[in-house]
């Protein structure tokens, strides 16, 4: 009985034994294909978004910078030239004034009384000589009485051309036009060579001074194209040329001045404003691509090209001069090659990308 049953046992084994060795293949391979099923029917991949700029032939330009000090075109003090009481003031402060307007008279009565006596002097002396000539001619007289009397008659003359000349000191002009200053004076007072009346500036064009190293002596020249900025005007350039380059270099700081000139017609530039110039050193035609663009590993440097099919492709590129935000490319680009500039961290190479912005290198400015 015992004997029966060890076999019925053993049976059962070897049954469940095959069945597994039968099924297990089967169940493998039912597996797999469940999975290659899985997989051929996963998704494909969604294109990453990336921020491009176009790689773009522009003027690449190369500055010095330096800080300068405005000052007028032409500036002077206004002072009189002699002492006397002031009868007349035709100006007020910050006027704009022509060349030869009149500013200031100053009491003049008694120069004009001299001039008057002078004056007739003089012609008596011119009707006294025109006698004396008429008696020379018909020998009534001396040759040397003729040359006392034209001796007197230049005397006279002279006498009248010297207070007029003086005459003219009493009445104040602006030298040349430009803009007042404030009046330091009143009518009635009395004033000498030592009396600031007011200033006058010519600010139509600012004439800028800076230094530079003596390093760049090599490039400097008349004509190059400065750009200046003030604190007072974030927004705005001021655009100018190179006038003149001292013909010395300092000893102590080996730097040389330069002179610029800059059109100030809105007179916004006021003279003794510190401004900081930009001195275009060189001006070129670069290949130039953003700076983020640029992705450094060891020794080497590359960029991520987005292709005609929107997948990205990795470029090694040799870089040359920089400016704020730009680098110039000197190979390895071509010009309309879109670099990718945002998501560069969610690339590789090869997988696809959505173009959701395109950018275009902003000029630099010289």
């Amino acid at each position: 009985m015992r004997k029966n049953h060890m076999l019925y046992l053993l049976g059962v084994a070897t049954v469940l034994v095959t069945a597994g060795l039968l099924l297990f293949p089967q169940l493998r391979k039912a597996g797999e294909m469940s999975s290659g099923t899985a997989l051929a029917r996963t998704p494909p991949r969604t294109p990453i978004p990336v921020v491009v700029a176009l790689a773009t032939t522009e003027p690449f330009t190369e500055t010095v910078e330096a800080l300068g000090t405005a000052k007028a075109n032409e500036s002077v003090v206004i002072t009189p030239t002699l002492e006397e009481r002031v009868v007349d003031i035709f100006f007020e402060d910050g006027d704009a004034v022509d060349k030869d307007q009149v500013l200031v008279k100053l009491d003049d009565s008694e120069i004009r009384y001299l001039l008057a006596e002078v004056s007739a002097t003089l012609r008596e002396q011119q009707k006294q000589f025109e006698r004396i000539s008429k008696l020379a001619k018909t020998n009534s007289t001396s040759r040397s009485r003729l040359d006392e009397e034209q001796g007197l008659l230049e005397i006279a003359r002279a006498k009248v051309a010297h207070l007029k000349a003086q005459l003219r000191d009493y009445t104040i002009r602006a030298p040349f036009s430009g803009i007042l200053g404030t009046r330091q004076i009143s009518n009635g007072a009395v004033v000498d060579s030592d009396t600031v009346i007011t200033t006058l500036d010519d600010t139509t064009v600012i004439k800028l001074d800076f230094t530079v190293p003596e390093t760049y002596l090599g490039v400097l020249r008349n004509g190059m194209d400065v750009t200046a900025h003030s604190p007072a005007y974030p927004d705005r350039n001021f655009n100018g040329t190179v006038t003149a380059i001292s013909s010395r270099v300092d000893p102590d700081t080996r730097s040389v001045t330069i002179r610029a000139q800059i059109p100030n017609p809105d007179r916004l530039l006021k003279p003794g404003m510190l401004l900081t110039v930009d001195l275009v050193k060189n001006r070129s035609q670069s290949l130039i691509i953003p700076e983020e663009a640029v992705i450094l590993e060891k020794d080497k440097k590359f960029a991520l090209v987005v292709s005609a099919e929107n997948t990205v492709e990795k470029k090694e590129i040799v870089t040359g001069r920089r400016s704020p935000g730009k680098v110039e490319v000197i190979s390895g680009l071509n010009p309309g090659h879109r670099v990718v500039v945002e998501g560069i961290t969610r690339v590789r190479p090869g997988i696809p990308v959505n173009v959701v912005e395109t950018r275009k290198a902003v000029r630099l400015s010289g």
